[in-house]
């Protein structure tokens, strides 16, 4: 692994309780990102430093834009999958989830290369193979993978010939070739299972360089791991344990984007590290 002289700065001072999904939108030059536990949506301008939450009826996970309409997104909450539209916050629903009395709750999801919305659910207290991972392509939602816990880390490699998944309760970067029609073939790799002492794998974005940025719950970082080899390549430090979600973007389009959760942390530990729940950012990473 290169040495370690990467340190993510604080980018916005808003705490955020489960602050997860971040991603970068280019059609109006905004970070928009989520607080699951506290029903919010979170959006900020880079250049003119202005940031702006929605409050929502039920637990938010995950927001990427529509890419035929740019003021309009695909949510994923508790109770189903929805369109919301920024300029006048209207939320329409378009697929309720069966949430199991309120015990299970969409986390992680992403938009494959060919438009459709992957999504994954969980229990709420985390209990072992409750969730699923799920596709919606033209309107219809079907189960791809029928037991997970903490389903995470959604992407594909750039050639689309590879899924990466993670199941944040089996420390595991798993590593699925795809067929022709975008669909997971039967089994896994397992590309990394990330040693205890390196926190547990969360969220995970495809880098600029073609590796794996995995943001790292209790490992203070965001760690890259080679595409193929599962190797540790490097790491960017947070001053935060409990880091969630990361991705590319900015300007160049090689600004690191950190979102953090103070969940988790006992008194003791949110003294200790007083800037979880804020989204941090490391300029200009440079990926090679």
């Amino acid at each position: 692994m290169e040495s370690n002289l990467k340190t993510a700065q604080i980018l916005i001072n808003r705490k955020c309780v489960l602050g997860e999904g971040i991603l970068w939108n280019k059609h109006d030059q905004c970070l928009y990102w989520v607080d699951i536990l506290q029903k919010r949506i979170y959006s900020y301008h880079l250049e003119s430093k202005e940031s702006a939450f929605w409050e929502l009826p039920g637990y938010v996970s995950k927001i990427v834009p529509l890419k035929d309409d740019p003021g309009k997104f695909l949510i994923a909450m508790q109770e189903g999958l929805a369109i919301w539209t920024k300029e006048n916050h209207h939320l329409s629903i378009l697929i309720q989830l069966d949430t199991e009395n309120g015990q299970i709750r969409t986390n992680d999801g992403g938009m494959d290369p060919e438009g459709n919305f992957w999504i994954g659910t969980m229990h709420m207290k985390a209990l072992p193979d409750q969730g699923k991972l799920m596709r919606l392509r033209e309107g219809v939602l079907k189960t791809l993978i029928a037991a997970v816990t903490i389903p995470n880390g959604i992407v594909w490699s750039t050639d689309s010939l590879h899924f990466y998944f993670i199941d944040t309760y089996t420390r595991e970067i798993r590593r699925y070739a795809l067929d022709k029609g975008g669909d997971l073939m039967e089994g896994y790799d397992t590309l990394v299972r990330v040693p205890g002492e390196l926190g547990m794998p969360d969220g995970m974005c495809m880098g600029p360089d073609g590796h794996l940025w995995v943001a790292h719950w209790g490992g203070f970082g965001v760690y890259k791991w080679h595409v193929k080899t599962g190797e540790l390549l490097d790491k960017v430090t947070v001053n935060a344990p409990n880091v969630t979600s990361c991705c590319f973007g900015g300007p160049t389009g090689m600004d690191l984007f950190i979102s953090t959760a103070q969940e988790g942390l006992g008194a003791a530990e949110l003294e200790a590290y007083p800037d979880s729940g804020k989204i941090f950012q490391f300029k200009n990473l440079g990926c090679e």
